[in-house]
């Protein structure tokens, strides 16, 4: 036991075992001490990949997000990597409203971040019309969300009934930012 707590100790100071003590190896300890060092090089591994594997935020894209109440009411914002963004919202019954501009850098910032940090170019192509979710007394019925983003040359389209019936946590804080920018910019 006392030699596998030098082992121990020897380790964690990061020296060499056969340098400073080449008896370890005649005792058959040599092994111990590569396995050891070899898990020990892969925790650290493990632990750079885990800690170094944040997305990149995207540079060149294009996000429309479609939020329509089935025959009354839509909502259509268009946002571009260059900050610019549309609005357009009408209904059956109203005028259409129009509204443009530019994205401040704190909602840029945010929005980038959410759009990493979504992967929204891995996720699935529809959300929330499985069978369970969609339910004669559901509050959410004929309310459809549509992502459309482009990034470089790839593309993706999703299409979301709000039920929150397996919406990532991530898809999820992106299609609130995408509401309350929304509403918050339509009557600027």
């Amino acid at each position: 036991m006392k030699t596998a707590s030098r082992i121990l100790y020897n380790l964690l100071l990061g020296s060499n075992i056969l340098i400073f003590n080449p008896s370890l190896c005649r005792e058959g300890f040599f092994n111990v001490y590569h396995q050891m060092k070899n898990f020990s090089i892969s925790v650290a591994l493990l632990i750079l990949l885990f800690t170094g594997c944040k997305p990149a935020p995207p540079k060149d894209f294009k996000l429309v997000f479609t939020m329509e109440i089935v025959k009354a009411y839509k909502s259509m914002i268009e946002i571009n990597s260059d900050r610019s963004y549309h609005i357009k919202q009408g209904s059956f019954l109203a005028a259409i409203k129009d509204s443009d501009g530019k994205l401040s850098d704190a909602e840029f910032k945010e929005l980038t971040e959410l759009l990493a940090g979504s992967w929204i170019l891995d996720l699935k192509t529809t959300y929330g019309f499985d069978k369970k979710s969609n339910t004669p007394d559901d509050p959410y019925k004929g309310i459809i969300y549509q992502l459309d983003y482009s990034e470089g040359n790839r593309t993706k389209g999703i299409l979301i009934h709000p039920n929150k019936s397996g919406l990532p946590q991530n898809l999820t804080r992106l299609l609130k930012f995408l509401n309350k920018f929304t509403s918050d910019h339509l009557d600027k």
